[in-house]
This record gives structure tokens, C-alpha cells and sequence, in this order.
């Protein structure tokens, strides 16, 4: 049985919903703000379900984890790596990503402030983003340049976001419909044919494609995100007068018996398969709650599962990509 633990990260500074504006200088500010509040950034489970995919391809290679925000993946990518370089356009995040590298006493690791404009002359055998394509205000730009430091035959793996499942599809729906605001960092939705037709375009092959956070797209935890999302949405969209939450929220409660029905039948015939728990880095005692939660990702008892069986690979709510360059 997939658990079901309700985790949504949850901002407080009202200026991050001030404006509905997605261009690059106020998404810097929101994450600004977001980085005063929390250096959970990312959905639990997620870093380790990357590593887990792709720790075979970075072990002994040059890595750039591209917008590392707090640094856990390039941490995690250490275990394996020869080198790992993190890079994030907010101070804070790389001041978090200084710290625990301290903290866990890393040595093969270097945090930058930048983008990738800032790179100009180095090459990686892997670049690695982790929900970051999704927020860039270009994304085929984005690959381009990704290809252009990467050596030959190197590998990009990407995790983004997907909607091909219940929380997506309900998602997409009303934000299609009524231009609901359903996220404030999202500049795209970036589907599986999405990706193939900007790999064709910018020399890039996917080698595999693995759908994760089984129990975000299907169960509780992507309920509990999709009331709040809808009932912010409609207020930032000035609906609310038309909007029956109540209504809502109750025919998002009533698919969950079949949604857990669909996802343990999945489960049983081993069409989804749970990635081992296991702690990746020396977390030292003196951490604290939040601090050894964010660290040790990879002993999470959420996000744990995955699938890489065509088509149902395509309908949890995160997909990881595996892109070699040709």
C-alpha cells in the first residue's frame, strides 16, 4: 500500500502570492522568499528517487546539478561521483548548500551563485536538474545550452513534474478552462511529447523515462495539495464568489477509493515498484529535526515508488528523464 502522508510545503509571507506575474526577476523574488521560510523546496522523495535512477550513469563522471537549491541531490550525487559542481540563483539556497556539505563533511562538491549563462567554458559528463525545467522562461533554450557543456555522450536527467493522472488532470482542467493560477514558480507543463519533440530539436535521445510520486498524483497527499491550489487559485483569480469549495473538495474525496484501488492493483502486479530506502549521507547528531528530514530523503517513507513500463510510466505526478546526447 502506497502511503499516503499528506506533505505540502505551505509559504506564509503574503508577498509571494503579490502578484501572478511568472517572468524571471518575480520568480527570483518568490524563491527569495521561499528560502527565508524553508529549504524544503522540492516534494520528499524526490532527490532520492533521482539518485536512485541515475547513480549508475554519474558514478566516477563530472556532474552539474543545475538550480541545486539547498544542495541535497548534488550531496547525494557525491556518494557516487567524482565531482559534483551546484549551481542556484539564490544566495540562500547556496548558503544552505555550504552548510550541509559542512555538516556532512563532503569533499567532492562546489556551490556556485548563477545560472547557467554563467557557465561558459566549462563541460560535465552529466548535467542533472531536478525540478527545475519547469520554471525556466525558455525550456528548449534551456536545453540547447545544456547540451553545449555537456562532453560527448553525456547524459542530462531531468525530473519534472506530470499530469498525465488524477491530480494532473484535474489540475490542467480548470487552469485550461478558467486561467486559474495553479502555481506561481510553473512557467510550463511539460508532457512526454513535450520533451521527445525538444530532444529531436536539440540532439538529445531519451534513453529512459520513470514516473514517480505515485501517491501525490493518485491519493491523499495530492488531494490535500489540490484543495489548497484550487482555493488560492480562485482567490487570486478574484472567483471565489462563484466557487462552491465545499462542493470541491468533496468530489475530489469521492475518487479516492477507486484512485487507491488503481494504484494498489499496480502495486500487486508489480507494475510499480518501490526503490530501496537508505540513508546517503553521514547526517551528524547535532542536526536538527528539519534539518536531518531534508538530509536523509532517502529513508522518506513517502514518494516511493516507481515505474518504468510503458504507458503507465507516464501517469505519476513526477516523471525523470534519462537524455543522452547524440
Amino acid at each position: 500500500m502506497i502511503n499516503s502522508k499528506r506533505i505540502n510545503i505551505k509559504i506564509k509571507d503574503q508577498k509571494f502570492r503579490k502578484s501572478l506575474s511568472l517572468d524571471k526577476p518575480t520568480l527570483m523574488e518568490r524563491y527569495k522568499i521561499m528560502y527565508k521560510e524553508t529549504f524544503q523546496t522540492s516534494p520528499p522523495g524526490s532527490s532520492a528517487n533521482v539518485i536512485f535512477q541515475s547513480k549508475n550513469i554519474i558514478k566516477h563522471k563530472t556532474v552539474l546539478d543545475l538550480g541545486c537549491g539547498a544542495g541535497r541531490l548534488s550531496l547525494y550525487a557525491s556518494k557516487y561521483a567524482k565531482h559534483v559542481t551546484g549551481i542556484d540563483y539564490i544566495d540562500k539556497a547556496i548558503e544552505y548548500s555550504n552548510k550541509f556539505t559542512k555538516m556532512c563533511n563532503v569533499k567532492n562538491v562546489d556551490f556556485l551563485v548563477g545560472d547557467i549563462d554563467f557557465l561558459k567554458e566549462d563541460k560535465y559528463d552529466v548535467i542533472m536538474m531536478a525540478e527545475v525545467l519547469q520554471h525556466v522562461d525558455n525550456p528548449l533554450k534551456t536545453l540547447k545550452k545544456c547540451k553545449k557543456l555537456l562532453n560527448k555522450n553525456g547524459h542530462l536527467i531531468i525530473s519534472i513534474p506530470s499530469f498525465n493522472n488524477f491530480r494532473g488532470t484535474v489540475w490542467l482542467t480548470l487552469q485550461s478552462l478558467f486561467n486559474l493560477p495553479m502555481s506561481l514558480t510553473d512557467t510550463f507543463q511539460i508532457s512526454a511529447d513535450d520533451m521527445q519533440s525538444m530532444c529531436q530539436k536539440t540532439g538529445f535521445k531519451i534513453t529512459k523515462l520513470i514516473g514517480t510520486a505515485w501517491d501525490w498524483a493518485w491519493t491523499e497527499w495530492g488531494i490535500d495539495d489540490l484543495k489548497r491550489r484550487v482555493f488560492l487559485a480562485t482567490t487570486d483569480a478574484k472567483l471565489v464568489q462563484i466557487a462552491d469549495f465545499k462542493a470541491m473538495n468533496k468530489w475530489l474525496e469521492s475518487n479516492l477509493t477507486f484512485n487507491k484501488q488503481f494504484i494498489n492493483y499496480l502495486v500487486n502486479n508489480k507494475i510499480i515498484k518501490k526503490r530501496p530506502t537508505d540513508t546517503l549521507l553521514k547526517i551528524p547528531k547535532n542536526a536538527n529535526i528539519k534539518e536531518k528530514k531534508y538530509l536523509d530523503d532517502g529513508n522518506t517513507k513517502v514518494n516511493l515508488y516507481y515505474c518504468d513500463t510503458l504507458p503507465f510510466n507516464r501517469m505519476g505526478e513526477g516523471t525523470t528523464y534519462i537524455l543522452k546526447k547524440i
